[in-house]
């Protein structure tokens, strides 16, 4: 059957990949946090500041 043949070629596959370090996965993990942490501060004071700019063009 089609399904044990994809089962047994993804774990054959599986086998070859080379699994990161749980450093690296710690220190990948801050790096993403961190961005997503400047842009949203980022976009915050865009969205802000657009707001205020068109708060004052309305009015």
């Amino acid at each position: 059957m089609k399904i044990f043949e994809f089962v047994r070629e993804s774990r054959e596959e599986l086998k070859k990949v080379t699994w990161p370090e749980k450093d690296e996965v710690s220190n990948f993990t801050i790096v993403v946090i961190v961005t997503l942490v400047i842009v949203s501060v980022f976009l915050a004071f865009v969205d802000f500041f657009l707001n205020h700019i068109i708060g004052m063009i309305v009015r």
